[in-house]
């Protein structure tokens, strides 16, 4: 089997429905949670913009490791949840009584991210076209791996 085989290696098992339905579960329920916890301040609209960074994030690793290892990566539902984790953690930070500082953009942009002209409406186009990029190039990698030339 080759490299290119998407049953040749461990990462088919993450692509199996059973295995996206499963991420899917973690992520809606862990980002249910966390939607509450910034409701109790006020604020989720934090949680939105963290969320789209982190989807279009994701999508952009995703499709660098397509690109790079000529397969697609490993469990792409849980890499959004970690990403998300990541981009809020000053918000945890602060919550811990830490003000917030420009070093944070660290975490993906954490504070620049809520200035960005055009609010979560711009996230949101810029998450779309991150995964719209995705979606075409692993559709490709689909086709050339069931249709080999």
């Amino acid at each position: 089997m080759s490299a290119r085989d998407p049953g040749s290696t461990t990462t088919a098992r993450s692509w199996h429905p059973l295995s996206l339905s499963i991420q899917l579960a973690v992520l809606v329920l862990a980002e249910i949670a966390l939607f509450q916890t910034y409701g109790a301040h006020d604020a989720r609209f934090h949680w939105a913009a963290h969320f789209l960074v982190a989807v279009a994030t994701a999508a952009l690793v995703l499709l660098a490791v397509l690109l790079v290892r000529g397969s697609p990566g490993r469990y792409p539902l849980l890499l959004v949840l970690a990403l998300h984790l990541f981009a809020m953690a000053p918000d945890l930070i602060f919550r811990a009584g830490a003000p917030h500082a420009l070093w944070m953009d660290v975490f993906l942009g954490h504070i620049s991210v809520h200035y960005l002209p055009g609010g979560d409406t711009a996230g949101l186009a810029i998450a779309l076209v991150a995964v719209g990029a995705y979606v075409a190039a692993l559709t490709r990698w689909l086709r050339a791996t069931r249709n080999p030339m």
